[in-house]
């Protein structure tokens, strides 16, 4: 409901009441979110230096649990709200030479050792809104030792948030106060690396240079960034601290460096490429080993060694010759293998491992090529295609790492890859692999709607064949039919007759078990929808050709569950189901096919027992 009561504020004003009172006023806020009652105010509390200080002690002195509720919590609530107005006329007020003494008051809450986290909270909410609007001013301000008293409080999120913006550089300012802010930008390096062991002044630190890298900055200030690149930095927080944080501003870097097109800020990382195979073999104490709901215990893999994968992965784009020398002569690459290896069943392991070897193939010919022979002999030790017993499944499974494993397989022999050995793996190995995961898939992506249309494709040409077939025998029969006038009525006799007899044979008609015999059953099932009159669509008639449909049904899922029924049939199924789609609509028809094509692959699902 809309409140129609009026506000007393201006009546409080003009009488030059309490500040206090205002503050009770139940519709305050409201009032604040009208420019001309947020003027008012303002304008009031700038020519009563008095109220204005009221305001700024509610906001820097901390009231204790003995104090009444509204000097805890409702008046620096409120107290904030109205200092944090984005009004040009106050804000130029506290700038004032002859009133910065305000400012001071204000910044005399980080004196404290200790800063109550919801006090810092009002604070902040006042200093980010000058910032925001008077960011070059606010720079001017701060002096060393304001900027000292941030730092000491840097653990608590809402003091980080003002550091941040302090560092981050404003478009709009001239690049006057740069040097003040890499000053602040080293202090901030320093504690982070001093300071590791503290997770919340570390995160804090790591969290405003991960922000500074992703900001919007000019050419002038690109200085800022030159300074985080220190390869002992960024080492020494990753092996110190082990925290993700610390790995996401490596990636941040190198991303920053392939955005931005400086490919010479990449030779920074020299040392990073020089250290990767002792990072990915480094324990990582927060990966804590566990036992998983299949009965395994594993060691997760950590999102330390996925975000090193990932820089492993830039440092490729850099294409830099001595980075990715570096890279061959230490066998990053057969480190990271072995990982892979380890840790089987990480999906997201195997797709940063797919994308390295296919970029690797594509854009460094010559590393491929020297890494073809380690790729080979893996490949033929772990891609043997064979299941094995994992955790407490009662069935034996493929490795997770076959799929990616016979890619790569695919690639060598694209490539022309060959020794003697190999030759052999392809002959015996994977062209079964080959033969039966084609076959399956049909040569796309694993994709039900893929696999459907890629089946009634491959089915196209047989089926347009048989119709034609059927077609020249219907033609030669009624050439056949006798014209004799004096035969009707005993045809029409007869043809009463054949028909009660063709429904007893139609109830009992055996097919044969081949494909043609199936082929045939299928298609008389889709005959009895197809022939069906649309007048028997209306609802009296709605519950027989329901039932007649549930049995059909019935019937084609037992085709399906079939061993012996081939994708061919499957995809014969789907094209004659498309009828359906105006009885019970494309998406209901949609969601039943994908049904039908799962069901044929879960009982298919072991090739090896159809060979």
């Amino acid at each position: 409901m809309f409140n129609f009561m009026n506000s007393r504020m201006d009546e409080f004003i003009e009488e030059k009441k309490d500040i206090k009172l205002i503050l009770d006023e139940s519709l305050l806020l409201q009032d604040l979110l009208m420019p001309q009652q947020q003027y008012k105010l303002l304008n009031y509390v700038k020519d009563h230096p008095e109220h204005l200080e009221t305001l700024i002690e509610y906001i820097t002195e901390y009231k204790d649990e003995t104090q009444h509720q509204r000097l805890q919590y409702k008046y620096p609530f409120l107290a904030s709200e109205i200092l944090s107005k984005e009004n040009d006329f106050f804000q130029d007020f506290l700038f004032e030479e002859e009133n910065v003494h305000y400012l001071n008051r204000l910044f005399s809450i980080l004196n404290e050792d200790i800063l109550n986290i919801t006090q810092a909270g009002y604070f902040s909410k006042v200093i980010l809104t000058l910032l925001r609007k008077k960011h070059f001013k606010m720079l001017q301000y701060l002096n060393d030792r304001d900027i000292t008293n941030l730092l000491k409080h840097i653990d608590i999120p809402h003091i980080a948030e003002i550091i941040e913006k302090i560092v981050i550089p404003d478009l709009n300012d001239d690049n006057l106060l740069l040097q003040k802010q890499k000053s602040v930008l080293q202090r901030i390096m320093k504690i982070a690396l001093h300071r590791y062991y503290e997770s919340d002044v570390f995160d804090n630190c790591l969290l405003i240079i991960n922000n500074l890298i992703k900001s919007q900055i000019n050419q002038d200030q690109e200085e800022l960034i030159k300074i985080v690149m220190n390869p002992y930095f960024f080492l020494t927080i990753c092996y110190q601290s082990q925290r993700s944080a610390a790995y996401e501003l490596v990636s941040n870097l190198l991303q920053y460096i392939n955005n931005s097109g400086k490919t010479d800020l990449f030779l920074y990382f020299i040392d990073v490429a020089k250290h990767l195979p002792n990072a990915f073999t480094t324990s990582n104490l927060y990966a804590i080993p566990h036992q998983t709901t299949y009965g395994q215990i594993i060691t997760p893999l950590s999102s330390n060694k996925l975000i090193l994968l990932q820089i492993f992965y830039l440092l490729l784009l850099s294409e830099k010759q001595e980075i990715l020398m570096e890279l061959l002569n230490n066998q990053s690459f057969q480190v990271i293998t072995t990982v892979i290896l380890e840790h089987e069943f990480n999906n997201q392991a195997l797709i940063w491992f797919d994308k390295i070897v296919i970029f690797i193939s594509q854009k460094l010919p010559y590393m491929f090529k020297s890494l073809s022979e380690y790729l080979a002999s893996t490949i033929m030790k772990y891609n043997q295609n064979q299941k094995k017993k994992v955790g407490s499944l009662r069935n034996n499974i493929k490795p997770g790492y076959q799929g990616i494993l016979t890619k790569i397989s695919n690639l060598l022999v694209e490539n022309h890859f060959t020794n003697e050995f190999w030759n052999q793996y392809i002959n015996d190995t994977l062209s079964k692999i080959n033969s039966v995961e084609k076959r399956l898939l049909c040569d796309v992506d694993p994709k039900p709607r893929q696999i459907t249309q890629c089946i009634q494709d491959s089915t196209t040409f047989e089926q347009s064949k048989e119709n034609e077939d059927r077609e020249e025998d219907v033609e030669v029969e009624e050439e056949d039919i006798p014209e004799d006038d004096n035969n009707k009525e005993n045809e029409n006799e007869n043809d009463e007759k054949d028909q009660n007899q063709d429904q007893q044979e139609q109830e009992e008609k055996f097919y044969d078990c081949n494909e043609e015999g199936r082929l045939q059953q299928l298609e008389e099932l889709q005959q009895i929808q197809q022939e069906e009159p649309k007048k028997d669509k209306l609802l009296s008639k709605h519950k027989s050709s329901s039932e007649e449909q549930e049995l059909i049904d019935e019937q084609i899922e037992e085709i399906i569950s079939d061993p012996q029924t081939k994708p061919e049939q499957v995809a014969q199924i789907i094209q004659n189901e498309e009828v359906l789609i105006d009885e019970i609509g494309p998406l209901e028809l949609e969601n039943k096919q994908d049904h039908q094509v799962n069901e044929y692959y879960k009982k298919h699902e072991d090739p090896q027992d159809e060979e």
